[in-house]
């Protein structure tokens, strides 16, 4: 594991900060360490989707959409 928890969090607020106010209503619903990819990944949804967060590796947080709630 790169980083804990917390620093996975801190980065997704700075990320979200950068990116005011096109994702400034993102909420977070859940952060999990996935054994298999040994990363950290968010779920985060908005009033019309699902999103998940993921780190590329280099600390920039990557969006991908997940659906359409």
């Amino acid at each position: 594991m790169k980083y804990n928890k917390e620093t996975f969090e801190e980065m997704i607020r700075d990320w979200k900060a950068d990116n005011s106010p096109e994702y400034g209503d993102l909420e977070i619903i859940e952060i999990e360490f996935l054994e298999d990819t040994q990363e950290w990944v968010a779920v985060a949804e908005d009033d019309k989707s699902s999103y998940s967060l993921t780190d590329d590796g280099l600390g920039n947080i990557v969006i991908n959409y997940s659906g359409t709630r």
